[in-house]
């Protein structure tokens, strides 16, 4: 591989172990956990505040939020690397097998390494962007924190709306279908989290 520059190189390890279904796998999943992740906490503090009349900080919900996104980064990246390491060797190990000798020095094995690393970066950043989502209305409005609190979950559906509509094109299937059981998800998420927010 020396005779080929790093461009080359990832386009040639991209295609071997099939990292574009992994990154898009792996951007859903991270986004779908972050967004919904930060918009429990906000609708856990607005149940609190609605059904308990709790007194809410808003900077505390924005740092908690932060403080989650950042944790769910660091747990998805690693917890990604870990098992696309066993997969990925478990995959090497049945090809040895198959070829009756070591791949270590292959194209395969080089191929391997980086979508390893490849798994493990893109979970770590996917849920970072769209974490921050439910946070925008509490940082532009934090002293109407019910407004904001309630704009947080209506732009996230709509995020979610939209994160579904994408697979469902990717995947050639119905976009609306696929964008609502997204919106079905948060809403499932909403209701859950009032019910905490309530009895705390």
């Amino acid at each position: 591989m020396s005779e080929f520059g790093w461009r080359e190189r990832i386009k040639i390890y991209w295609r071997m172990a099939d990292l574009g279904s992994l990154t898009r796998r792996y951007i859903v999943i991270g986004a779908f956990d972050g967004a919904l992740t930060i918009v429990a906490i906000v609708l856990a503090a607005l149940a609190s505040v609605l059904l308990a009349s709790s007194l809410i900080d808003p900077e505390t919900i924005i740092i908690s939020g932060l403080g989650a996104a950042v944790g769910l980064a660091i747990s998805s990246g690693w917890g990604a690397y870990e098992a696309e390491r066993v997969e990925r060797r478990l995959e090497l190990d049945e090809l040895e097998h198959v070829m009756h000798r070591s791949m270590e020095k292959s194209l395969q094995v080089q191929a391997i390494r980086f979508a390893t690393l490849w798994g493990g970066l893109v979970h770590a950043m996917a849920p970072l962007p769209a974490a921050l989502i439910p946070l925008i209305p509490i940082v532009i409005f934090p002293a109407e924190f019910v407004i904001a609190a309630i704009s947080s979950v209506v732009i996230t559906l709509i995020f979610l709306m939209c994160l579904g509509v994408w697979m469902g094109r990717t995947a050639k299937i119905n976009p609306l279908t696929t964008g609502l059981r997204m919106v079905l998800a948060g809403l499932i998420t909403a209701a859950i989290c009032a019910v905490i927010g309530a009895v705390h």
